[in-house]
């Protein structure tokens, strides 16, 4: 189990918050985790996780508010660190949403 962190403005989040990802790529299993969400829930289990070796990884998460449903894809960079892309539904204009993210090995 390998655990990151990092800071992400999420697609539909009015501010940025703290993420903690926990990820096992063998048993292709991730959570994400945050102190910073609105409400008693504060962690989400990846699903349909999908995983290349142990350096790129794609899944999505339901229940983060207020989008509900984010997609995730990172690769591994040089030193084992996480960098990427969120993906949030499409706004009410039909625009896709999205946020890069870089998440450091902890």
């Amino acid at each position: 189990m390998e655990t990151f962190r990092g800071r992400a403005h999420l697609p539909g989040v009015g501010k940025e918050w703290s993420i903690e990802l926990e990820l096992d790529w063998d048993k292709k299993d991730v959570t994400i985790h945050t102190n910073d969400a609105p409400g008693p829930i504060t962690t989400w289990p990846g699903l349909v996780v999908q995983t290349f070796g142990t350096y790129e990884i794609a899944f999505k998460t339901k229940g983060i508010p207020p989008e509900l449903t984010h997609w995730w894809h990172f690769v591994r960079a040089d030193g084992g660190d996480l960098w990427g892309i969120v993906v949030g539904l499409p706004d009410a204009q039909g625009k896709w949403i999205t946020c890069a993210v870089a998440f450091k090995k902890k």
